[in-house]
């Protein structure tokens, strides 16, 4: 079985990662992300590049950024995009290792056609108040650049810093926005403003003392950030990290985060099926109600709805599916992913190829109300209630085609995707 995607970003060989540089520019969408294209691993780190018009129609990856300046020489790490006198600037994180040390740098390079990129240099070192973790800048404009920067504090607690300039090369400390008690490390901050409020997306890191991450999460926290560890899950799912933001030409702001928190087990089997490995997220419209952020499929994604089909037809593995106003409900997917609602309870569970088992994860809700669920060839994203919850898992698929066993009140509705390829 191949797991290639369809209508997901990924690379046709070697490892991406994190989404970077999320851009809007001269008419198109510019959707950076980190790429390893020399080995299914996390060896080394360039960045590449998918441009689009629409979200549907997406361009072939290509390599745009290497490690081949000294400041960047052993890796271009995750930064961010910002449009400034219609040109594109690229903010980035330099790695430099020096006997087994990081010594990072947040760095510039700037394009005026979005296909040659030009490095400006080292726009912030290292301050000597944070160890070698000190990465992901995230640069934004109003009347001046602000940047917030994900770091190891010299005490190895995590924290998020901002740093402000008035030209955009040359970056200063402002504030330390807030502080992890438990963390070790914070990654990939992200500050904007949604529907009257500020909200803030950032990973939680745990590294124990030989510096090996433990575990890591993303969470959102709105309005008060001093106290990082009172973030709330921005994706319920298996694999979900390091999402970033844009505002997109209709003023819509929309995240897409990196599909993996996989196991080394469950990759290295993975690995045996393709010449690469993971891929990003949907496109999501993120809105904020009642002290809660909502995610939503971006509206042109359903687009690609087409043939619509019933549960004893034959269902290719790229579908959608939408059941309304359920009391309870059984839904299993192929022996790959059950969905179980009752009682509040609504419990997803994700086959585990590598232990031969299922993983679970679990809301409680008030009621159900809706639900969708986006299936390409090697993964599935779900909906829950308009997109107060999501779920973002991959799998490894049983077989060429998808059978759905329903039991429960109510009737799915189920559409083949057409894909644009």
């Amino acid at each position: 079985m191949h797991i290639n995607q369809t209508f997901h970003i990924e690379a046709p060989y070697g490892l991406i990662n994190d989404p970077n540089g999320l851009s809007y520019f001269k008419g198109q969408y510019y959707i950076f992300f980190q790429w390893n294209p020399k080995a299914s691993d996390h060896s080394y780190k360039e960045w590449g590049l998918v441009t689009t018009r629409d979200f549907i129609h997406l361009s072939a990856p290509k390599r745009v950024l290497q490690p081949d300046q000294p400041y960047d020489r052993s890796g271009v790490y995750s930064g961010s995009g910002l449009v400034f006198h219609d040109q594109l600037y690229l903010y980035y994180t330099g790695n430099v290792k020096k006997d087994q040390q990081r010594c990072p740098s947040q760095c510039l390079a700037i394009s005026e056609d979005g296909v040659h990129f030009e490095k400006k240099g080292v726009v912030l070192n290292q301050p000597a108040y944070v160890t070698g973790h000190f990465r992901d800048p995230k640069v934004t404009y109003d009347n001046g650049f602000s940047m917030v920067i994900g770091a190891q504090l010299r005490n190895k607690k995590g924290a998020i810093l901002r740093y402000t300039s008035t030209k955009g090369r040359e970056f200063a400390f402002q504030d330390q926005i807030g502080t992890s008690e438990t963390y070790q490390m914070i990654e990939c901050p992200d500050l904007f403003h949604l529907d009257g409020h500020n909200i803030l997306l950032y990973g939680l890191q745990a590294r124990d003392a030989k510096d090996e991450c433990l575990e890591s999460h993303c969470v959102y926290l709105i309005d008060h950030f001093t106290h990082l560890d009172h973030g709330d899950p921005i994706d319920a799912g298996f694999d979900f990290y390091a999402p970033q933001t844009l505002i997109d030409a209709q003023g819509r702001r929309i995240m897409i985060g990196w599909m993996s928190r996989l196991s080394d087990a469950q990759e290295n089997i993975l690995k045996k099926h393709a010449a690469h490995i993971h891929c990003l997220t949907m496109p999501r419209v993120l809105t904020l109600k009642n002290q809660h952020l909502y995610q939503q499929p971006l509206k042109e994604m359903y687009q690609l709805l087409g043939k619509q089909k019933s549960l004893q037809d034959q269902i290719s593995r790229t579908f959608y599916l939408k059941l309304t106003q359920s009391e309870h409900f059984h839904l299993n997917i192929n022996q790959e992913m059950k969905i179980h609602y009752d009682h509040g309870r609504f419990t997803l569970e994700r086959y585990d190829w590598s232990q031969n088992n299922y993983e679970t994860k679990e809301v409680k809700i008030d009621r159900f109300t809706n639900m969708e669920i986006w299936s390409d060839t090697s993964s599935f994203e779900v909906f829950l209630n308009d997109g107060a919850y999501v779920f973002s898992l991959r799998t490894l698929p049983r077989s060429e085609t998808i059978q759905i066993l329903f039991l429960g009140d109510g009737q799915p509705h189920i559409q083949e995707l057409e894909v644009h390829k």
